[in-house]
């Protein structure tokens, strides 16, 4: 028996729309890795039905090679992140946490300011029609990972 629930299988499939748009698209992606840009949509795509078990097919998943591809073209490892927070572990670059090295400065809190009122613009504007549509929602995904690497900055330094 598979340890995760669905929500958990599902998020493997959301991290893929900020994946996708940091790395250029799919249309990009499809240079990139060994699989079409139907398939890539395929992969971050939600199931058809309720009654739709994400654990049973596992083609609808991203195999581990891609996933790679599609990090190294997003220039971050959101998929292998997302893979590790599931197993309760964080990722962290070597190199960059040297570089992070170094006292909190009021630029890293101002960055992590900026990020939350971008955020919480694009929420406001989201919901407006009282509704969230599939663009708005890759918008809003988007924009926390943004949120959340300039909350790590933060959390490294705090750490040295």
């Amino acid at each position: 028996m598979r340890r995760f629930s669905e929500n958990e299988y599902l998020s493997l499939k959301r991290v893929l729309d900020v994946a996708y748009e940091l790395a250029g698209g799919v249309s990009v992606l499809r240079h990139v890795t060994r699989v079409s840009i139907s398939q890539l949509s395929k992969y971050a795509s939600a199931f058809k039905s309720a009654l739709d078990d994400p654990r049973s097919d596992e083609k609808t998943f991203i195999p581990v090679d891609v996933a790679i591809d599609v990090d190294r073209a997003a220039k971050e490892p959101l998929i292998t992140a997302k893979m590790a927070e599931l197993l309760g572990y964080r990722l962290v670059a070597a190199e960059e946490r040297l570089a992070r090295a170094g006292v909190l400065s009021v630029e890293d809190a101002f960055r992590i300011i900026d990020e939350a009122t971008d955020f919480w613009r694009l929420t406001r504007e989201a919901f407006a029609d009282g509704r969230i549509d599939a663009l708005e929602r890759q918008q809003l995904r988007y924009k926390i990972g943004q949120l959340i690497r300039a909350a790590h900055i933060i959390s490294d330094k705090l750490e040295d």
